[in-house]
C-alpha cells in the first residue's frame, strides 16, 4: 500500500508541474519528477515482476529503476538549486559536482550489480539478496549520492528561504528542507540496514523496517507537497488576478476614454481609443494594460491640472483600485 501511495503522490506532482510546462524556460522539475515517479512505480510488485519479465536478464528492473532515480535525484536537485540561488557561479559550481558524482554513482552501480547472483526475478531483491557484499554496495552507494545531494539541497533551502520574497516559494522550499531532512534520516537508515544485512543481524533489521517504512513514506510525501506549491500558488494568483481584472480593468478603460483619449498627446506609446477598446484580455498581458492606462491616466492629471477638468469621484475610486493592484503586482504607478 505504501509503495502504490508514494507513486501516486509522483505522479500527481508530475500532472502539476506539466500544467504550465509550455510556459516554463526550464523543466528540469518536471522531468526530475517524470523519471522518480517511473522508479518508484516499479516497486509495486506486479509491475515490477510484469516489466521485469520483458527484460533480458533476472531483475534487470532494479538497476534501471534505480539509475532512474539517481538521474531524477541530479535533475531534482539541480533545479531546486537553481530555483533557490540567486549567484549564478554558485549553481553553475553545484549542477558540475552532482553531474560527476552521479556519473560516478551510476557506474558503481553498475559495477557493483553485475557482481551480484541474482538468478529469480524478486521484488524484494535486497530483502532477498542483499546478504552479499556486492548487493549491498549497491545500495549503499546509490543512497550515499542521495545523501551527500539532500544535505547540499537542504543547505541551499536554508540559506535562501528567509531572502524569498514571495509567499509560496518560501513555504515549499521550507517543506521542501523538510524532505531533504527526512531524506537524510531515510538514507542513513537504508545503509544501517545494508550493513545489518550481511552481517546477518536480522533483529536490527526487523526493527529497522517499520522505521524505513515511514521515512520513505514522510520523505517522498514532503517533497511532494514542498515542489507542488510554488506552481499551484502561481495558478491560484493568476486566476486571482484574473478575476480582479475582469473586476477593474473595463472602469479603468471608460476613465481613460474619457480623460487620455480626449487629449491623445498624452498618450506614452501613442495609444488610440480604438487600440485600447480592442486589446486582448489574458492574464498578464491584461495587467500590463491597467498599468500602462494608469500611469496615462496620471500623466493627464498632471497636464491638465491647470484646467476645469478633473476626474470623478467615481472615477478616482476605479483609479485607486487599479493603482492598488499594479502595486500589489510589483508595479509602480508615478
Amino acid at each position: 500500500m505504501i509503495t502504490v501511495a508514494v507513486a501516486v503522490f509522483m505522479w500527481v506532482l508530475v500532472l502539476i508541474l506539466a500544467l504550465r510546462a509550455r510556459r516554463r524556460p526550464d523543466n528540469s522539475m518536471l522531468r526530475a519528477a517524470g523519471l522518480i515517479a517511473a522508479s518508484l512505480t516499479t516497486n509495486i510488485d506486479q509491475v515490477y515482476l510484469w516489466v521485469n519479465a520483458q527484460l533480458p536478464w533476472a531483475n534487470a528492473l532494479d538497476l534501471v529503476a534505480n539509475l532512474l532515480l539517481i538521474t531524477g535525484i541530479y535533475y531534482l536537485s539541480s533545479a531546486i538549486t537553481r530555483g533557490a540561488t540567486r549567484v549564478a557561479a554558485l549553481r553553475e559550481r553545484g549542477t558540475i559536482w552532482m553531474r560527476g558524482a552521479a556519473q560516478a554513482t551510476a557506474v558503481l552501480m553498475v559495477v557493483s550489480f553485475s557482481l551480484i547472483e541474482d538468478p529469480v526475478a524478486s521484488p524484494t531483491f535486497m530483502r532477498d539478496y542483499g546478504n552479499q557484499v556486492a548487493a549491498a554496495a549497491y545500495s549503499a552507494v546509490q543512497y550515499i549520492y542521495i545523501f551527500s545531494v539532500m544535505s547540499g539541497t537542504l543547505i541551499t533551502c536554508v540559506q535562501n528561504v528567509p531572502r524569498m520574497r514571495r509567499p509560496r516559494f518560501r513555504v515549499g522550499f521550507s517543506i521542501i528542507g523538510a524532505g531533504c531532512f527526512s531524506a537524510l534520516a531515510l538514507c542513513s537508515t537504508v545503509i544501517a540496514m545494508d550493513v545489518a544485512n550481511v552481517l546477518g543481524a536480522a533483529g536490527f533489521l526487523s526493527a529497522a523496517g517499520p522505521i524505513y517504512d515511514l521515512l520513505y513514506l514522510i520523505t517522498v510525501l514532503l517533497l511532494c507537497i514542498g515542489l507542488a506549491i510554488p506552481p499551484v500558488g502561481r495558478l491560484v494568483t493568476s486566476v486571482s488576478l484574473r478575476r480582479k481584472l475582469a473586476r477593474i480593468e473595463p472602469g479603468i478603460r471608460n476613465v481613460w476614454l474619457t480623460t487620455v483619449a480626449k487629449s491623445p498627446t498624452v498618450s506614452l506609446v501613442g495609444t488610440t481609443s480604438q487600440d485600447v477598446q480592442h486589446e486582448g484580455r489574458s492574464g498578464r498581458r491584461s495587467l500590463e494594460t491597467v498599468h500602462r492606462l494608469v500611469i496615462e491616466i496620471h500623466d493627464w492629471l498632471n497636464v491638465e491640472s491647470s484646467s476645469d477638468l478633473k476626474l470623478t469621484p467615481a472615477q478616482r475610486e476605479t483609479l485607486e483600485r487599479a493603482e492598488t493592484l499594479c502595486l500589489r503586482h510589483g508595479r509602480a504607478t508615478k
